[in-house]
């Protein structure tokens, strides 16, 4: 009897959820979500032998969007990570002299996205495509120290050495499949997973990132 009551219970779950929902009231309303994000870890080559080995990572993610319709919506992501990465530097001149870096780089990824929910109710699958940029710094020092001085009340004159470090800002371009399931009141959980192509210019070749990223978030 109790498992025939439970049975009843979670067969009725979906339609409840449905109703206390509102029959999918996602249109003209914002969604603001925060998670984690795990990226796979991805090596790429260039010419003479250099090569780039970036390590898997977690990092923090954040959403802002806005449904236009039920199944339609636009936002913008940004996501921080801070992988550690494995770099070779071949002479131009002599491939066989090399430099090896072993360091932690910092990257950020801001991205707007075009998200199509497959159904209108609390729980559905969707696909989104997006465009964005992906904001790398090395870490490492370009060139020697640049050297400021400033007056400070407490304790006099002050100089201070500052480090240009090795950075770029790379167009990416992606698609991602995902799960959505919204609770009553409007709060929500997502899924998916995404692959994104950095376009590197030069001889090097294109690295593609790898991302599985699960959020929280509310609509309002």
């Amino acid at each position: 009897m109790r498992v025939s009551k439970l049975a009843l219970v979670l067969l009725a779950l979906p339609a409840v959820s449905l109703a206390q929902y509102g029959g999918g009231g996602r249109a003209q309303t914002w969604d603001f979500s925060v998670g984690g994000i795990y990226q796979d870890g991805e090596k790429s080559s260039g010419s003479g032998g250099s090569s780039l080995d970036v390590s898997s990572e977690l990092g923090l993610a954040f959403n802002v969007g806005y449904n236009l319709t039920n199944k339609l919506a636009l936002s913008a992501d940004f996501d921080f990570l801070r992988p550690n990465y494995t770099a070779i530097i071949a002479d131009e001149n002599n491939p066989n002299n090399t430099q090896r870096i072993d360091h932690k780089l910092s990257q950020f990824n801001g991205r707007f996205k075009g998200t199509f929910n497959l159904m209108d109710g609390p729980f559905t699958p969707f696909v989104e495509l997006g465009l964005g940029w992906t904001y790398i710094d090395s870490n490492v020092a370009d060139g020697p120290p640049v050297t400021g001085c400033w007056w400070d009340p407490w304790w006099g004159y002050i100089c201070s050495n500052y480090y240009q470090t090795v950075t770029g800002t790379e167009f990416s371009y992606g698609a991602g499949l995902g799960l959505r399931y919204e609770f009553a009141g409007g709060s929500f959980i997502r899924a998916n997973y995404s692959v994104y192509e950095l376009d590197i210019s030069g001889d090097a070749a294109d690295p593609q990132l790898s991302s599985v990223k699960l959020e929280y978030g509310w609509r309002f």
